[in-house]
């Protein structure tokens, strides 16, 4: 891909299931995508009775994806997979540990994740909306 086009492109999501035997890559990113990294505290109070702030750990991040799949193929996204094939891969694999890969000139993001909510609706011109939520999942046996 050029230079040019990456810039122009803007941002790349892609997810794999089982160990990369199967990837999908977004078909359309819009330029809004929601990305959460909270950081967990405790508030207390101290002998005098002021609130104070313990600061903790960071928490399980979260990505917020509000796009469509399209119906048919439209000229101006070039080849992409449509919209049936997106919601069969997120259905089948909506119990599984995904892996998903963020790339843009901002933003790279490479890390395992669980789907915590996907809802989707038809549209009048056949494209189906849909709302993804992933939050970043930590493997128990230490596997990145």
């Amino acid at each position: 891909m050029s230079i040019a086009k990456y810039i122009t492109s803007g941002m790349e999501i892609y997810f794999s299931a089982d160990n990369n035997k199967e990837i999908l890559r977004i078909p359309y990113v819009p330029p809004d995508v929601d990305f959460s990294s909270p950081l967990e505290f405790e508030l207390f109070e101290n002998h005098k009775g002021e609130l104070l702030t313990l600061s903790g750990e960071e928490g399980l991040r979260q990505v917020t994806l509000e796009s469509w799949f399209p119906s048919k193929f439209y000229q101006w996204l070039g080849s992409v997979t449509l919209a049936p094939i997106c919601i069969d891969f997120f259905n089948r694999n909506r119990t599984k540990t995904l892996r998903i890969v963020i790339v843009s000139l901002s933003i790279r993001l490479n890390m395992l994740c669980k789907i915590t909510d996907f809802t989707y609706r038809k549209k009048n011109n056949g494209d189906i909306s849909y709302s993804l939520s992933i939050q970043e999942y930590i493997d128990p046996h230490g596997k990145r």
